[in-house]
């Protein structure tokens, strides 16, 4: 795909910078504007009766008291990463590369109507790199700074919103779905799409944090999760998918070769054709270990939903965890590096879900609420 009428790459690039610095006035002017409007409303008053933040410092406002710790795990987790995500947006590769070599191509495989939609997304964006680029930037660390700043209540609710809509959007039009239309699909490869995540996320933020003092929702991530892991396990062990093959044309080798191809210090990349080699031997074995941690993690998940948090869920959990990034690293090549990577890739927000699953298990008075209280006092 060309880079679009006119558009040559210092040009590009120095629109992109002109539009994040425009783009920024804008929002700190709309943010100035709403702030004095609220002021205006209140009658010139600083703060609300009752506004903890007045009478307690930034850790009342931060962290409030009685915010349940498994939505506070899974908030300030996802906050961080749509933070990260936008940083990395601000990459300057990306208003010029991101439609020809990572949105489009991620589309191959799939349907048609899927690379027909995914083509139009992309269009868009070929035709106004520098804006479209930048408005990533911001929609994207807004989101992050909205979901830390704002613990509790109807606007942190309507943060997950927004992370929901978003990473929807981000999911069909950037993703191509996950891939999950595409053969070959893969957990170690990143199925069924980071972003998905920060959806499934955004569902659970969406929900009263009242419900957050219950296990519910830790129920309802938990089992999903089980379901999830199984699911992968399944996909990870059907013969025809061809997860067991070895040489150096097997699937899991290749997913570790064509990662190291990518621009990155040189240890990161031996050690990437280090592991490359090592499964084109033993294909078999690591497949096998792959299928076997996926099935006790997902059966964890779902012992952990039905009987409560225990020392073993809580151990499978870890070990699960410590596998996620080893696949972070060995398969999925952090998927920050190369100048176009737009998010960690699957992993980390996979244990960020985690985490918030068994922490939402335990509801109960968090730690910072206590300081808060010691403090007040």
């Amino acid at each position: 795909m060309h880079s679009g009428p006119g558009h040559s790459g210092a040009a590009v690039l120095a629109a992109f910078h002109a539009a994040i610095l425009t783009q920024g006035l804008v929002i700190v002017m709309a943010l100035a504007f709403l702030w004095l409007l609220r002021t205006a409303m209140r009658g010139g008053k600083p703060g609300l009766k009752g506004d903890n933040s007045n009478r307690h410092g930034v850790l009342a406002w931060v962290l409030p008291p009685g915010e349940p710790r498994g939505r506070r795990t899974l908030r300030i987790s996802f906050g961080l990463l749509w933070l990260i995500d936008g940083l990395l947006q601000a990459q300057p590769q990306m208003p010029l590369g991101l439609p020809s070599q990572v949105i489009v191509p991620s589309a191959q495989g799939s349907p048609g109507w899927v690379r027909a939609l995914v083509n139009w997304g992309a269009a868009g964006w070929v035709h106004h790199p520098a804006q479209e680029a930048a408005a990533a930037i911001w929609i994207q660390a807004g989101i992050g700074l909205w979901l830390l700043a704002v613990p509790g209540g109807r606007w942190s609710r309507l943060g997950g919103a927004a992370s929901v809509a978003w990473g929807l959007g981000v999911w069909a039009f950037g993703e191509s779905f996950g891939g999950i239309l595409a053969p070959g699909l893969s957990w170690l490869d990143g199925a069924p799409g980071a972003v998905l995540l920060y959806a499934v996320a955004g569902v659970l933020l969406m929900l009263p944090v009242g419900a957050w003092r219950t296990r519910r929702p830790g129920q309802a991530l938990m089992g999903l999760l089980g379901v999830f892991f199984l699911g992968m396990a399944a996909l990870q062990a059907w013969p025809d998918n061809g997860f067991w093959q070895g040489g150096s044309g097997g699937a899991v080798a290749s997913m570790a070769s064509s990662m190291a191809q990518t621009p990155q210090p040189g240890f990161l990349a031996s050690l990437l054709n280090g592991f490359s080699a090592f499964t084109a031997a033993n294909a078999f074995a690591v497949n096998l270990a792959v299928v076997a941690v996926l099935i006790v993690v997902g059966g964890a998940c779902l012992l952990g939903t039905f009987r409560g948090p225990s020392s073993l869920v809580r151990a499978v959990v870890i070990a699960g965890s410590v596998f996620c990034l080893a696949v972070w690293v060995l398969v999925q090549d952090l998927g920050v590096l190369g100048g176009l990577g737009t998010d960690p890739n699957s992993m980390i927000p996979l244990i960020a879900l985690l985490a918030s699953s068994y922490a939402a298990l335990s509801p109960g008075a968090s730690i910072e609420a206590s300081m808060v209280s010691i403090a007040a006092w």
